[in-house]
């Protein structure tokens, strides 16, 4: 019986040992894990919300008897609304990473925008007349835009948000969807460099 408890307090004292030894591989696998975990929460709540805006995305286009007051613009995108094929795991990853980590308009347009002189007698309201793009969730993205390019440049980012929530909503409530996503949030560039931050801390200690 002592032997027993000599062996059991040496196991114990050999794994405190390795513990207060490799604390910091610990602590960094234990913050790996959380983050990771994080991540695919995220990925779960994105999707839930992306899956009726897709569908929103489908509805403006939809026929109706008014529909030329809106749907300017919706052939852009009419051959992604018309597929029914399950998008694969880069598409969807893809398909996080623009509808999520994109910024419309991105920073360079933005600056292009600042330094760019406003075309002479633009209207925004007549560029956006009788688009899908004169709803008002859409319509901030083009504040500040004083040209038919830089009109021309938002249309198209948000082509690709919207063919981007079209893959998402195809692809629904899936674990291909919720791994695809939570790759996208650990990709984000800020999160690796707080992840690298955080690695680079715990080892200089």
């Amino acid at each position: 019986m002592r032997d027993l408890v000599e062996r059991s307090k040496a196991v114990a004292t050999n794994t405190l040992g390795e513990l207060r030894r490799n604390w910091r591989l610990l602590m960094a696998a234990v913050l790996a894990v959380g983050a990771v975990l994080l991540a695919i929460d995220v990925s779960d709540r994105q999707g839930r919300m992306d899956i009726p805006q897709g569908y929103a995305v489908r509805m403006v286009c939809e026929p109706d008897p008014e529909s030329h007051l809106w749907n300017g613009g919706c052939e852009r995108i009419a051959a992604d609304i018309s597929r029914s094929d399950k998008p694969s795991i880069v598409e969807l990853y893809q398909a996080f990473v623009t509808v999520h980590h994109t910024q419309i308009p991105s920073p360079e347009l933005e600056r292009q925008f600042r330094s760019d002189p406003c075309e002479q007698g633009f209207d925004l309201d007549t560029q956006l007349k009788g688009t899908r793009y004169v709803f008002v969730p859409l319509r901030p993205h083009f504040s500040g835009a004083c040209s038919r390019a830089q009109v021309e440049t938002i249309m198209a980012m948000l082509d690709d948000r919207d063919r981007a929530l079209l893959a998402i909503e195809r692809e629904g409530l899936s674990h291909a969807a919720l791994y695809a996503g939570a790759l996208a949030n650990l990709t984000e560039p800020l999160v690796i460099l707080g992840a690298a931050a955080v690695v680079a801390a715990l080892f200089i200690l």
